[in-house]
């Protein structure tokens, strides 16, 4: 779209129809494969039908948790009883529940609780229920900071389980208090008495179906642009309880963002797809797993970039950031922020293990235009995840009063604007080599703590050869004056995603889902870049054991992989600007 036809698009928002789908969706519990599921669906494709946008509706089987109940009874040395909640994928204890010692680990140490009922601050998060039911915990405990309990998923299995991931399912009760109980069972356990507890926890675990509806607005292949590639546009639409600003406020988002380019779809040169998932509470990403599996060569030759939409028009969130933004499109997600909002260098933060980012492994670029609460802001919460870091986030207090149709509005305008943009570019706004960049950059960090163990001069070398490389195909960008050129540009610029960002964003590769170890609100440190490589810095420390040679095995092989990427990128630019300046 040129700037007039974006303009128009964007004056097409109508806030009072994302008012009636948000009163439409609060009235609407929508779990995963329940009946709020069916009915949730029924509304977003029936919204659809009514203003002509085609729409299908998935079914597939997805395997899904739903936490149920939960108590805690301290037994000794005094009874009384401490409000909990449990989390999906948690062990279910039986009616009998399970009994046992309590030990406090608040700095997260589980190891030193084995064979008792471990109490650890923070979150409940899935890596500590992890490492709990590998060390022989009878059940984890967590205290959250707050006087609400969050609703949380206690698997790291990103998606559907593969089979030999079983063994990473849950094998321990887990449960989360508030921040009172927490203080009332630390003062219990700090006395020096043993204090014995008895956890019941009802947790549902089984495969289910589920729904996925998606909308498709073709291109026109205007400008000798392919018709067929297209944008992803995503939002969950399960959520807990009636989850308002996580994530109906998305939901109704999409309804718009859809309505209003499917209205303007004679100005969109390429495609765009809309799709609501489900699962992502309660099968921990399950429907965008299932369709980046099912749609995996489709998105692999078509997909221009994803742009997921995760709790917009929540009250007070005005501090806008690039979230889960990959390098090579941040550039272009800063500009969309500057253009839309005023403000000028917004933050931007790299994909984490979190949000529905199942498209990273195949190479598909990611953005998000993200609104936070301002750090001051009296319902800011450092802790939280999604509703804009509000206290609200994950409990039924997720209700209508917390969203602001104004502010949804805006951001819905945000959203209309960068996927029409980018839909319609003539060059597209990828920069592969700002990829490049970051690969050097974490390379060179690690060069220091990791000495003489391991060479990573190589890797850099590469690193230096593809930006190099990369420059002369941003020069290049210049000499695309015909639809042919233009073309051929846009078909390398999309190729060298699909090289450089698996080794970025993902370890297991192209065809494989990483486990969810790590987000900003998890408590496994450091950044999810390069994570093939992030071990490197423990090698020195594992000098004269069995595992040093394990562990540098394993790095040469990575090196050995992203070096690969690396040539691979630097022969496609290198050959694609040639082929550009000859024109």
């Amino acid at each position: 779209m040129a700037g007039a036809s974006v303009e128009a698009a964007v004056a097409a928002v109508r806030p009072e129809r994302l008012a009636r789908h948000l009163e439409s969706f609060a009235g609407v519990r929508r779990d995963t494969a329940g009946p709020g599921e069916r009915q949730a669906a029924e509304y977003i494709a029936g919204r659809l039908r009514e203003a002509g946008v085609p729409v299908e509706v998935h079914e597939f089987d997805a395997f899904l948790s739903y936490p149920i109940r939960a108590t805690l009874e301290v037994l000794e040395p005094e009874r009384l009883t401490v409000p909990c909640l449990t989390h999906s994928f948690a062990r279910p204890t039986g009616p009998n529940g399970v009994v046992a010692e309590l030990a406090d680990v608040a700095d997260g140490q589980v190891e030193r609780g084995a064979g008792r009922a471990v109490l650890v601050g923070g979150l409940a998060t899935p890596v500590t229920v992890l490492r709990a039911s590998r060390v022989g915990c009878a059940a984890v405990v967590f205290t959250n900071q707050d006087r609400v309990i969050h609703n949380m998923i206690g698997t790291t299995i990103w998606g559907t389980p593969d089979l030999d991931q079983a063994d990473r399912l849950p094998q321990c009760p887990a449960i989360s208090v508030d921040v009172d109980g927490g203080r009332t069972l630390r003062s219990l356990v700090g006395r020096g008495a043993p204090v014995r507890v008895r956890i019941v926890a009802e947790v549902r675990t089984e495969w289910l179906r589920s729904l996925l509806p998606e909308a498709a607005i073709p291109g026109t292949g205007a400008e000798g642009a392919d018709a067929d590639q297209f944008v992803l546009v995503g939002a969950h639409y399960c959520s807990w309880n009636t989850g308002i600003t996580d994530n109906a406020t998305g939901d109704a988002c999409l309804l718009e963002m859809a309505r209003v380019l499917w209205e303007h779809r004679a100005r969109l040169a390429r495609g765009v797809r809309v799709c609501w998932w489900p699962g992502h509470s309660h099968g921990r990403y399950s429907g965008s797993t299932w369709y980046a599996d099912t749609r995996f060569f489709d998105l692999a030759e078509r997909c221009l970039a994803y742009y997921n939409v995760d709790s917009p028009g929540v009250r007070g969130a005005t501090r806008y950031v690039a979230r889960n933004t990959t390098a090579d499109i941040e550039r272009f997600a800063k500009h969309i922020i500057t253009r839309t909002t005023g403000l000028t260098e917004p933050p931007a933060h790299r994909p984490a293990r979190a949000a529905d980012q199942s498209f990273l492994p195949n190479g598909v670029s990611s953005f998000s235009i993200y609104p936070f609460l301002p750090e001051d802001h009296p319902d800011f919460r450092p802790w939280t995840g999604g509703a804009a870091n509000a206290w609200w986030w994950h409990t039924d207090f997720d209700t209508l009063d917390k969203a602001d149709t104004a502010i949804l509005a805006a951001d819905t305008r945000i959203g209309v604007t960068a996927v029409a943009e980018l839909a319609s570019a003539r060059i597209l706004p990828l920069a592969p080599g700002d990829a490049g960049e970051e690969i050097r950059a974490i390379a060179s960090d690690l060069r220091s703590p990791v000495g003489t163990h391991l060479d990573l001069g190589p890797l850099i070398a590469d690193a230096d050869a593809f930006i190099t490389a990369s420059r002369s195909l941003e020069e290049a960008r210049g000499r695309a004056l015909d639809s042919a050129a233009a073309r051929r540009l846009n078909t390398a610029l999309l190729r060298l995603t699909r090289i450089i960002n698996p080794v970025l964003y993902s370890r297991r590769g192209r065809f494989f889902h990483d486990p969810a170890e790590w987000s900003p609100i998890m408590r496994a440190g450091g950044r999810y870049v390069l994570p093939g490589l992030s071990p490197a810095a423990a090698l020195p420390s594992l000098a004269g054991t069995r595992d040093y040679g394990f562990l540098r095995a394993q790095l040469l092989r990575e090196c050995n992989r992203v070096r690969a990427a690396l040539r691979d990128a630097s022969s496609l630019a290198l050959e694609t600007a040639e082929v550009l300046g000859r024109h």
